[in-house]
């Protein structure tokens, strides 16, 4: 039976050590390509419903009617997000009238 000595003791918990923070980083990165991928995601979805309701192509046109916009959804955001799909959809027909 071999003893280990305090050395190899220490070596081996600097080995493990290693591997733990090797673990960790993968899984951070992991982590950060999946919040990235889901970001990504979102942002592709939301510009497709924007440009499919305001029927135009193009980055400069987006940008300005984002910019149009934006007064309009921070002062009625709550009020908007609490109607139904539905009920925005009448009051854009009853708007066009």
């Amino acid at each position: 039976m071999t003893t280990r000595t305090d050395e190899d003791r220490l070596k081996e918990l600097d080995e493990q050590m290693e591997k733990i923070k090797a673990r960790k980083q993968q899984i951070a990165n992991r982590m950060r390509d999946k919040e990235r991928k889901a970001r990504t995601k979102r942002l592709i979805e939301v510009g497709a419903i924007f440009e499919k309701h305001f029927e135009f192509e193009g980055q400069e046109d987006a940008e300005k009617i984002a910019l149009a916009l934006s007064a309009y959804v921070a002062n009625n955001k709550e009020k908007l997000l609490s109607l139904t799909k539905e009920e925005l959809k009448e009051k854009r027909i009853k708007d066009k009238s």
